[in-house]
């Protein structure tokens, strides 16, 4: 026996919804934030064209903020260092910019997919990063896309640039480049980096910046122009490696791809064999999903499978071995190994601990 799960989670909005006003662009977000000094922690430089407001997520929906940066309107930066409660997805269309995007990556997400037998993840937020990823993407005028992102921890970073200052100030040339800079109709060209330590150096010295004075503005306003030339670098390196375009019917495939991992649970599915059920190949499937969702396939499926056992351990109507191959595993102790990495207790101990909480409710 294994389970379908038919209910999704709450889903909020991100930025252009969230903060701005009824236009739903990024340019809509900075003139609502700049508005309401009263609100948020703004600081501004209007000699130098440059702006930041911080704004914390509240208690209910999770812990930690966002940072808005705009440099002269020509450079808009949104930084998020959030743990978030709910699902949030936000449409984006063409405001006439090239997306940067960066995820970065620390230890405790990293461990998630080390084999079994390895450290539980760290603790805390203190950590190093190990890993950063880069999307260059530009959206053409006759398309917009939908990002979703998880609940869970984020540190994420989005560049959003005008175009004639990347080609005329940063010099960027390359073939590659030319398709963000000219989009072909119903297409969206994608470009993805793996990123080097001076990346790294500098995305974390972003991210240390305090914004107590004048003077932050000044030095985040060197460190993007600084993360920018890294990109430019990236970029121009004259290969087409990770270089990929998705149209409408990619999107449909991707949002097909997001239901199957969430709500079916009786396929084993990798990234090749869920390509191959889709009509795609793996490394178009994996770059659009690791964009468009913030996860990979492996991490978004064994998020909602947990969810999904931990509701029926609740119900307490199943055995865990039942609980086990409703969640699509045929061993209980690797259902068993999985939920205590995931969780921290057995599930046993979670069965146990919802168990007292039944025998109190007057409907059982």
């Amino acid at each position: 026996m294994t389970g379908q799960r038919d209910t999704q989670p709450a889903v909020k909005s991100l930025w252009r919804r969230e903060f701005g006003d009824e236009s739903g662009t990024l340019a809509g977000v900075f003139r609502s934030l700049a508005a309401r000094p009263d609100r948020y922690a703004t600081l501004a430089d209007p000699a130098q064209g440059l702006f930041s407001a911080r704004v914390d997520l509240a208690p209910d929906e999770g812990g930690g903020f966002y940072r808005f940066l705009s440099v002269r309107d020509q450079i808009f930066c949104g930084i998020t260092d959030c743990n978030t409660l709910d699902e949030r997805h936000e449409e984006v269309r063409d405001e006439g910019l090239i997306e940067l995007h960066f995820q970065i990556e620390g230890p405790v997400h990293l461990s998630w997919d080390v084999e079994q037998g390895s450290p539980p993840p760290a603790q805390g937020n203190n950590h190093p990063v190990h890993e950063a990823t880069m999307v260059a993407l530009r959206c053409p005028p006759d398309l917009s896309y939908t990002v979703r992102i998880p609940p869970g921890g984020y540190r994420l970073l989005g560049l959003y640039v005008a175009p004639a200052l990347l080609r005329d100030s940063f010099g960027l040339e390359s073939s590659t480049v030319e398709r963000l800079f000219n989009p072909l109709p119903g297409e969206i060209p994608l470009v993805e980096r793996k990123i080097n330590s001076a990346f790294v150096r500098a995305l974390q010295a972003l991210w240390d910046i305090p914004f107590d004075g004048p003077r932050d503005l000044m030095r985040a306003s060197a460190k993007l122009t600084e993360i920018i030339c890294l990109v430019a670098d990236a970029l121009d390196d004259g290969s087409d490696e990770g270089a990929q375009s998705f149209s409408q019917r990619d999107f449909a495939m991707f949002e097909r791809a997001r239901e199957m991992l969430a709500t079916d649970f009786s396929k084993n599915y990798s990234a090749t064999n869920l390509a191959k059920e889709l009509g795609t190949n793996a490394t178009k499937l994996k770059a659009g999903f690791k964009f468009f969702y913030g996860t990979t396939i492996f991490e978004y499926r064994k998020k909602f499978r947990m969810d999904y056992a931990l509701t029926l351990l609740e119900q307490g109507d199943l055995s865990i071995a039942e609980i086990a191959q409703t969640a699509g595993y045929k061993r209980q102790a690797s259902f068993t190994s999985a939920f205590k990495l995931h969780f921290g207790v057995l599930p046993s101990s979670a069965k146990h601990a919802a168990a007292p909480a039944k025998a109190r409710d007057p409907s059982e």
